[in-house]
């Protein structure tokens, strides 16, 4: 049993070796392979078409992010307003678990009128990260 599991062995390696040894015939006027990288451009080109992930669009990543926690962040403020006058007291902030609005309301409130709208809050957020920017 031993000596024919040993033949079929050597006998498939012998075959692997004698197809690895070919010498493959080229053209000279034919242009070089080139490897296959994947690239962003060209996702992982090993992987099925079905699990490989969709590819984003980087360029716009940034902005549409800063778009969407915004509108986030208005949606929290509009509900936080229960009188529906367009501005936040502090107590509504409190109330509403606003904890940024409620700790920064002096430096939001600059006007000093005692409530937020949500331009001031912006203006705040967009000073802040232009301070963070230039550290």
């Amino acid at each position: 049993m031993k000596l024919m599991q040993l033949a079929m062995l050597t006998t498939a390696t012998m075959a692997l070796s004698h197809a690895g040894a070919q010498t493959p015939t080229t053209d000279p006027a034919a242009p070089a392979p080139t490897a296959v990288r994947a690239t962003p451009a060209y996702p992982e080109p090993y992987l099925p078409p079905a699990l490989r992930k969709p590819l984003r669009d980087y360029s716009s990543g940034p902005v549409l992010l800063r778009y969407q926690a915004m509108q986030k962040l208005k949606k929290r403020f509009d509900d936080a307003d229960l009188d529906g006058s367009g501005t936040l007291t502090r107590e509504e902030a409190r109330q509403a678990g606003l904890g940024f609005i409620d700790k920064n309301f002096e430096h939001i409130d600059t006007a000093q009128r005692g409530k937020v709208t949500f331009d001031d809050l912006k203006v705040y957020l967009i000073q802040r990260r232009e301070e963070a920017r230039s550290r």
